[in-house]
């Protein structure tokens, strides 16, 4: 009878209960099996699919001064042929290792009211608007960056 409790005591522990409704994502079973799991370490996310947003990793030398609020346009890679639009609601200032390792700006866009959600974790490219700039700026400006890297200037 003991040995009942104990384990019932045991199974009431092992069960976690979220504060909130949602998917759950992990990140890869591969990546857990065999593997213990470390106190406070994140297992998996909790993610409400009626509040998605659109992540951007935009690469420093396409970085432009973006502004909040400035138009996204977003076309999935499952469905190339009509696009989502979103705005800008923040960008990072500095540049960090995006999940394929190179160095990107890492923008949030909210997707605008009244389209289809997306599934969680869909990938695609996002054409970002940002104000004007001369047609020598916009010709010269890749070059330019690449002289610059080059001489080291």
């Amino acid at each position: 009878m003991a040995e009942v409790t104990f384990l019932t005591e045991l199974l009431g522990r092992s069960k976690l209960l979220a504060p909130q409704g949602g998917v759950a994502i992990f990140s890869s079973p591969e990546d857990w099996r065999g593997r213990p799991v470390q106190v406070g370490e994140r297992v998996m996310v909790i993610a409400d699919p009626s509040l998605i947003d659109v992540t951007i990793y935009l690469p420093p030398d396409d970085a432009v001064e973006l502004e909040a609020g400035a138009p996204v346009n977003l076309l999935l890679h499952v469905d190339p042929l009509s696009s989502l639009e979103a705005r800008i609601e923040r960008s990072s200032y500095e540049a960090t290792l995006a999940p394929d390792g190179a160095l990107a700006y890492v923008i949030r866009a909210q997707l605008l009211p009244g389209q289809r959600l997306p599934r969680i974790g869909l990938r695609g490219t996002a054409k970002i608007y940002a104000g004007r700039v001369t047609l020598a700026y916009y010709l010269l400006r890749k070059p330019l960056a690449f002289l610059r890297r080059s001489l080291g200037i």
